[in-house]
């Protein structure tokens, strides 16, 4: 059921980029950029944050009264924290695209898992970053959150009481509270970019910036929802710690674990989260198929033919996973081009994705996928061309 699901879910994406593509230039198919554009949205929200943190008291008295100075007072700060917040809910629709693609495509499966597994982590981190720059306001809504959330982290086997009391930097809120929850924002924050390069030391061509149509125009309609009137974030009644919150505004990227809390016991919301992020981490090592039942899809990691291969290096540059190494050559080649070789190609293969990139990057015929030989294939195709043609003369 898991596997016809997701290929039914795959003849879908195949079908949308099809569609897509007649509208646009393949090369501005905007799906083919989800991940540059979550970065490139990352970086609107570094650089918007850092001028919002110039006005931002870290205090319980301080942070209402510096965020509304800065929406009332300084120039276009309303517009600013605008940008944040549209940025913000652009990164996590930007990652769940990149995330629902990648898992219907089947590009998560054997070496690819790292990338799957540190893009689950910037998944997290994300939403928790954004859930910290709520409460960052402290208004009623963040005042909500941050009851909310202290249930949540208090509902922990063992762990959550020690957790939660660190959070909030004694038994109750003080003015211990904003500072932790700023360097949790900014930190995280932080930490993220040292995600990003787990999630691209594999990859040696990964697609980590959209085309400049794509920067303006999704930077332009940030910009634009921040500026319409009524659109812009406005914060609430200040905190008043002691007095119950019933109701605020919902943001459904980040505060809908908080809205369930209306009917679902704090402890039952925490334990969902957990078990939902876990089923993510296992998704590359569930219902995996054997190598018959993959078919094409599993050609074999890539073999250097060591007779034809001259060192070129053109493998080495054009594969995508870093999975080929030029090391020095123990002993001249069979053909007159690999004779005089300097370098031999050598492929790992706990990084090969079996791809095939490689050998059409090969002029020399020194690259070839063990189960997907060039020769099998240029049979195969000869022989569905002249099909039709026999049937044709036999009619």
């Amino acid at each position: 059921m898991y596997r016809r699901a997701l290929s039914w879910l795959l003849r879908q994406t195949l079908k949308l980029d099809v569609t897509i593509n007649r509208v646009y230039p393949t090369d501005w198919n905007p799906l083919y950029y989800t991940g540059g554009l979550t970065n490139f949205f990352l970086l609107v929200l570094v650089v918007s944050g850092i001028l919002l943190f110039f006005y931002y008291v870290a205090s319980l008295d301080g942070a209402y009264a510096s965020v509304a100075y800065l929406t009332d007072a300084v120039p276009y700060g309303g517009l600013l924290r605008g940008i944040h917040r549209y940025a913000a809910d652009a990164f996590i629709i930007a990652a769940l695209l990149h995330l629902f693609r990648n898992w219907f495509t089947d590009r998560y499966l054997f070496s690819r898992d790292g990338p799957w597994i540190s893009g689950m982590f910037l998944l997290i981190l994300g939403g928790f970053i954004g859930v910290n720059g709520y409460q960052l306001v402290w208004d009623t809504r963040a005042q909500a959150i941050t009851q909310i959330f202290v249930q949540m982290l208090r509902a922990i086997p063992l762990a959550g009481p020690p957790l939660a009391h660190l959070f909030l930097g004694g038994p109750g809120i003080s003015d211990a509270l904003l500072p932790r929850i700023l360097f949790l924002h900014i930190g995280t924050a932080s930490f993220l970019y040292l995600l990003l390069w787990w999630h691209y030391v594999r990859l040696r061509h990964p697609k980590i910036w959209p085309p400049a149509t794509w920067v303006l125009t999704t930077l332009g309609l940030i910009t634009l929802l921040a500026a319409l009137p009524g659109t812009a974030p406005v914060a609430g009644v200040p905190a008043q710690p002691g007095v119950g919150v019933t109701s605020y505004p919902l943001d459904v990227f980040f505060l809908l674990p908080f809205w369930l809390t209306n009917w679902l016991p704090a402890g039952v919301v925490m334990g969902g989260l957990i078990l939902l992020f876990l089923a993510g981490y296992v998704i590359p090592y569930l219902d995996r198929e054997t190598e018959p039942a993959m078919g094409v899809r599993h050609a074999g990691v890539a073999q250097v033919i060591d007779g034809n291969c001259t060192g070129c290096e053109l493998c080495y540059y054009d594969c995508p996973y870093d999975a080929i190494v030029m090391v020095p050559s123990p002993h001249p080649g069979v053909t007159k081009a690999a004779a005089n070789r300097k370098l031999l190609a050598v492929v790992m293969d706990s990084r090969c994705v079996e791809c095939g990139i490689c050998v059409g990057a090969c002029p020399f015929e020194a690259l070839e996928l063990p189960k997907f030989l060039e020769a099998d294939l240029t049979r195969r195709i000869a022989q569905a061309v002249a099909a039709p043609a026999s049937q044709t003369v036999t009619a």
